[in-house]
Parts: structure tokens; C-alpha cells; sequence
């Protein structure tokens, strides 16, 4: 385009056009059109790096979470009931609420009565 431009600068300045500041325009418009596509692109890396590290995270919690809970389940002896309620809470980890949007983390699990 900006060849086009200095080819026909004669022809187009003849014709009431600015040249110099047509080029000037193009090329503003390119740069920025560059500048948004690098950011673009940028944004997409950090994006998928940002996804792989929650989901290594939301692994490492479900894995720490369900290990607590079969410690738990231990103490209070399997058999019980106390351990049936623990057993519910580790079935429920991988599976979100009907009204979540969202992938659930694992909730802390608070001291049972026996």
C-alpha cells in the first residue's frame, strides 16, 4: 500500500490528496493493528499456562483432600458411621453441585461428632 502511495504520490497530491499524511495514518493503523494482535497472543500463553496450572492444583487438592479424608476414616474406624458421613464427603469431591457454574474445590472437612 505504502508503495502504491509513493508510486502515485504525483497523481493523488494532484487530485487534493496529503500523501504524507496518508502513509503516516497507514502506517499508525498497522503498528497498532500489531501491537494488539502481539498483546492477543501473549494473553492466549499466559491463559493456557494459567488453565495448566489449576487444573495441576485442583488435582493436587482433590488427591490431598480425599488422603485426608481416608486418614479420617481410619481414625474413627471405617466401619462406622462417622466414616459412612466421611465417605459421602470423598464421593463428592468430582462432582459439582447441580447450581455450580464452576468446578467445586474441596471444602475442608470440619471435626464430626461422634
Amino acid at each position: 500500500m505504502i508503495e502504491q502511495l509513493d508510486k502515485e504520490k504525483a497523481n493523488l497530491e494532484k487530485g487534493g490528496m496529503n500523501v504524507t499524511v496518508a502513509k503516516a495514518t497507514l502506517a499508525l493503523a498497522v503498528e497498532e493493528a500489531k501491537a494488539a494482535h502481539a498483546q492477543q497472543e501473549s494473553l492466549k500463553h499466559q491463559l493456557s499456562s494459567a488453565t495448566q496450572l489449576t487444573v495441576a492444583k485442583i488435582d493436587r487438592a482433590y488427591v490431598t483432600t480425599s488422603g485426608t479424608i481416608d486418614m479420617m476414616m481410619a481414625a474413627v474406624q471405617k466401619t462406622s458411621n462417622v466414616a459412612k458421613v466421611f465417605q459421602r464427603l470423598r464421593s463428592k469431591l468430582r462432582r459439582p453441585d447441580e447450581d455450580e457454574a464452576v468446578h467445586p474445590l474441596p471444602v475442608p472437612v470440619h471435626e464430626a461428632t461422634q
